[in-house]
């Protein structure tokens, strides 16, 4: 028999779930029986499935290779094992002798992690690692299964009872498995009661008090940047990627974390587009790009200590303590991502400050499809108490944590103390609205043109902060029109007027199957008002966010009598492809003689196009390899009609990259396309109409 056999035969089902998932694990074994293999020899095993060709060797399933294209441990591999498993003639059984898990995990000292991982593989490990919201260890016979939840992800890592810091596997990319399987090794030892591993002081390269941007580490970051817009749309390759996180990660660049988490953005984006992700975003790619480049320019020109630091992101934590806060909960809302990931995220206020916060349930349903948002919403305890009592009522919370974006910690160490429910009445919202200068007056809103510039402020691109993706306000229309249904949008449409006769449309989208979070809302928003307890609202609560060239606002609770959230209603509606036909149809036959149509902003939709054509653009030079006749064909047309668009600003930054030749033509392409996307957020704004 091979000595190959045993290796892999030994492989517990655990650390096959660790490596892909439940679903490939059982996949994989149902497919094993149509596994042939052409040659089991003491160096190698080959073995086809359905076209596919596996070829194992002695380094591990790790390192195992397959001709489909997966990006990481298919169900080839997985039924591969499992047809050894009937060649070694039984299961893999657990050892003789049961696995000491806690002189196991002593085995992994800071000097061994370091030496696998090295000093800024640590510090990433010990980052998951306190951003973790809870981790769980499954001790098994020849596997130990360690899950760490993050907010939007889980991290599953399988530790086996034997071998070094490389015989550890899990599902994640290759690039992400060093700081991914160290930190659950963290995790574990904590498990089993080792002293905590922490970075000596004596490591830390960063220098919070003088900050001196690195000049060659800049260079290289620029060259990397300007070789992903160059190369990554026309030829993308795994090195670019590797050398793209290889300076994310470096220890020089750990004075600059904005720049870091950017490469690491821009490596995905070009992963996903080698992998021919349906998930990759070319438009999103290239802003990635440009922002890379617009902040490494920036960085370089800029002497200004506190600016650099700002740009930088030196002295900014994931979390950062802020004390005792009270907080107001403004509602909840669902959410689901194209990627999978499902959720629901709670939105407060604290009425000291006027600053918003938001807590997040979620899971990637690839990691835990039993996860229920509606469920956690109702049952599942933060700070003590469930995101159902605390989205609408007054607390006090000790010990709070928050990001720079106002996300806060889930962490365990922070209560929710002295719980009230929030009635909210007219005369309070409107006197927070009233009070222009108060900290509540950016919240609460009853004259349109003034939320439309707060608005254009709190979405303004800068490259000194982070964008805001979303931002919560109050409304307090003076009259309310039904809602209908615009037929050209396809959207849930719902005009709002202000005490100067102002109006504003409020905006749901649409599902002609009754089926996703449009729909139950729509539902909901029909049932509300149909209900003689909150008919007239003197308040809706909404989301503010950009979104293809303008700003909308989507309504996730209504105050009046009884307040109702959208995503969670007292009383469920009926819901399904007939009950939503039959609203929508409703909705299709009222008149518009209550508010009048918005109008169409010409304008405003011409500038979207044109911008959006010197972004297909420029995509298109890209993609082309930057050759000269692509330059003269694509972007010299952009460039006079830019011009005759009374662009000009934009029409010299195309004319630069037309003549720019070589290395230079990369840098000036990137320039226009920052040009480019800021314009687009500049001319975001709220639709106002009378």
């Amino acid at each position: 028999m091979s000595k190959l056999i045993p290796l892999y035969a030994q492989i517990d089902d655990a650390t096959l779930e660790a490596m892909a998932s439940k679903g490939i694990v059982r996949r994989g074994r149902a497919d094993a029986v149509n596994v042939r293999f052409e040659a089991i020899g003491a160096d190698e095993i080959v073995g086809t499935i359905e076209g596919a060709t596996v070829r194992l060797d002695d380094k591990g399933l790790a390192k195992a290779r397959c001709t489909c294209p997966a990006a990481t441990t298919c169900r080839h591999k997985i039924a591969i094992v499992f047809a050894l498993r009937t060649q070694a003639g039984e299961q893999p059984a657990a050892p003789a002798v049961e696995t000491d898990w806690p002189a196991r995990l002593a085995t992994f000292d800071r000097k061994t992690l370091l030496n696998a991982v090295g000093k800024t593989g640590l510090r990433e490990a010990i980052r998951l690692f306190a951003l973790a919201e809870a981790a769980t260890i499954h001790p098994g016979g020849l596997s130990l299964k360690v899950v760490l939840r993050l907010s939007a992800e889980e991290i599953e890592v399988a530790v086996p009872a034997e071998g070094d810091f490389s015989s550890v596997v899990s599902g994640l990319p290759e690039r992400r498995r060093p700081a991914g399987h160290a930190a659950a090794i963290l995790a574990a030892r904590r498990h089993f009661g080792h002293e905590t591993i922490e970075i000596d002081e004596t490591d830390t390269v960063v220098d919070q008090k003088a900050f001196v941007p690195d000049g060659p580490l800049l260079a290289a970051m620029r060259d990397a940047v300007c070789r992903a817009y160059s190369q990554g749309f026309a030829v993308p390759s795994r090195a670019l990627e590797e050398r793209l996180m290889l300076l994310s990660v470096s220890s020089r660049a750990e004075a600059m974390p904005r720049l870091s988490a950017s490469l690491r953005r821009i490596a995905e984006g070009l992963e996903q587009r080698r992998s021919r992700s349906v998930n990759h975003d070319p438009v999103e790619l290239l802003r990635e790009i440009a922002f890379a480049h617009a902040l490494l320019h920036a960085v370089s020109h800029t002497s200004d200590d506190a600016r650099l630091r700002r740009l930088a992101g030196t002295v900014r934590a994931e979390y950062e303590p802020i004390g005792d806060v009270g907080l107001i909960g403004l509602g909840a809302t669902l959410f689901e991502t194209i990627a999978g990931a499902v959720g629901v995220t709670g939105h407060f206020a604290e009425p000291a400050t006027g600053r918003r916060f938001t807590a997040t349930l979620a899971r990637g349903t690839t990691h835990d499809t039993r996860f229920d948002p509606r469920a956690a919403y109702r049952t599942q305890s933060i700070w003590g108490h469930t995101l159902a009592r605390l989205s609408s009522a007054t607390f006090h919370l000790s010990g709070a944590h928050a990001s720079s974006t106002g996300r806060l910690s889930l962490s365990q160490t922070s209560r929710a103390e002295a719980i009230q429910p929030f009635k909210p009445g007219p005369e309070e919202i409107a006197g927070w609205a009233r009070d222009r200068s108060g900290p509540l007056a950016d919240l609460a809103h009853m004259s349109w043109p003034i939320l439309a510039d707060h608005l254009a402020r709190c979405f303004a691109p800068s490259l000194d902060a982070p964008p805001l993706s979303a931002q919560p306000v109050i409304l307090l229309p003076s009259r309310i029109a039904p809602v209908t249904f615009d037929d050209l949008t396809q959207r849930l449409r719902w005009p709002l007027m202000d005490l100067s006769g102002a109006w504003i449309s409020l905006t749901l989208d649409h599902d002609d199957e009754g089926r996703g979070l449009g729909a139950s809302r729509i539902a909901a928003l029909e049932a509300a008002l149909g209900d003689g307890g909150n008919k007239r609202p003197f308040a809706i609560v909404a989301i503010a966010r950009p979104e293809g060239g303008k700003i909308v606002l989507e309504p996730i609770a209504l105050w009046g009598e009884t307040q109702t959230s959208l995503d969670f209603p007292d009383r469920i509606p009926a819901q399904g492809a007939d009950v939503v036909s039959r609203l929508m149809a409703g909705l299709r036959r009222r008149v518009t003689q209550f508010a009048p149509p918005p109008p169409a902003d010409v304008t405003v939709r011409q500038t979207s196009q044109l911008l959006q054509a010197g972004v297909d653009a420029l995509i298109g030079f890209a993609e082309a390899g930057l050759h000269s006749p692509a330059q003269e064909r694509l972007l010299a047309p952009m460039a006079k009609t830019y011009q005759l668009a009374s662009l000009t600003p934009l029409a010299q930054l195309f004319s630069r990259t037309v003549a720019s030749r070589g290395s230079d033509a990369s840098s000036a392409a990137l320039a226009s396309a920052q040009g480019l996307f800021t314009l687009q957020s500049f001319n975001s704004r709220l639709q106002i109409w009378t």
